[in-house]
């Protein structure tokens, strides 16, 4: 494989926020990773083209300059996981990846932008993203930060900071009618602050299958289908201190 051009302009940020546990795949589904792309900047578009093709285990099932073209091929095409920037012409990142967690709330969504901006941010992940890279990152860290969504890595430390300071500044916690115990609270406070299931286990020394049990009753009890959409609703309704 030849050198693939380096994305441009940019700081790369550590992927996976708040991401939604993976849904196991079918034991018939394909062996590549899916992944489609929205960018409307052509060169940037293709190198990333170039990068994931060459890059065992993955596949490029779509390449779109907006997200319009995108979510109508995504009815009879959809990928595992979507690559996004966030300033596109038309519907911009944030509302197109919305749709498309309404739509497919099991596909896992990595924003890739020139923004380096916390309302950005916050907004995107309550859209639904599971991930957030800042363009202009090496080719092994973007193909690294889209393994890390597809495996269910937790964000950074970094990026949790910021997403639950901004909740906190924007108003005071409000009282949670989710009927949630004490111990669902305390598991969903944890994968607010990105914590994997490994980690919540040791954290309150139950096993992960355990965990897995309690984060099943968390999401019938807020009405979510996957760890994305718990955490977003715990921050829109500001569930914690």
């Amino acid at each position: 494989m030849g050198i693939v051009p380096r994305p441009r302009n940019v700081e790369y940020y550590t992927a996976r926020p708040l991401n939604q546990e993976r849904e196991p795949m079918p034991q018939d589904a394909p062996q590549n990773l899916r992944v489609a792309i929205i960018e409307d900047d052509e060169v940037v578009r293709r190198s990333f083209v170039s990068l994931i093709n060459g890059t065992p285990g993955m596949m490029i099932t779509g390449d779109y300059s907006c997200c319009e073209d995108a979510l109508k091929d995504f009815e009879k095409n959809l990928p595992h996981i979507l690559l996004t920037d966030i300033g596109l012409p038309g519907m911009d990142g944030i509302e197109g990846a919305r749709l498309l967690k309404e739509r497919h709330p099991f596909v896992d969504i990595l924003m890739i932008t020139v923004y380096d901006d916390d309302e950005k941010i916050f907004k995107s992940i309550c859209a639904g993203a599971s991930g957030y890279v800042l363009k202009n990152a090496d080719p092994a860290e973007l193909i690294n930060a889209i393994k890390e969504i597809q495996t269910g890595a937790p964000m950074s430390a970094a990026i949790a900071r910021r997403v639950l300071g901004m909740v906190r500044q924007q108003a005071p916690p409000q009282p949670s009618e989710m009927n949630l115990t004490p111990r669902e609270t305390e598991i969903l406070h944890s994968l607010v602050d990105g914590a994997s299931y490994k980690k919540i286990g040791e954290k309150l020394f139950i096993s992960p299958l355990t965990v897995h049990s309690h984060i099943k009753r968390i999401y019938e009890k807020l009405q979510v289908h996957s760890r994305g959409e718990a955490v977003s609703k715990a921050l829109k309704h500001r569930l914690f201190n």
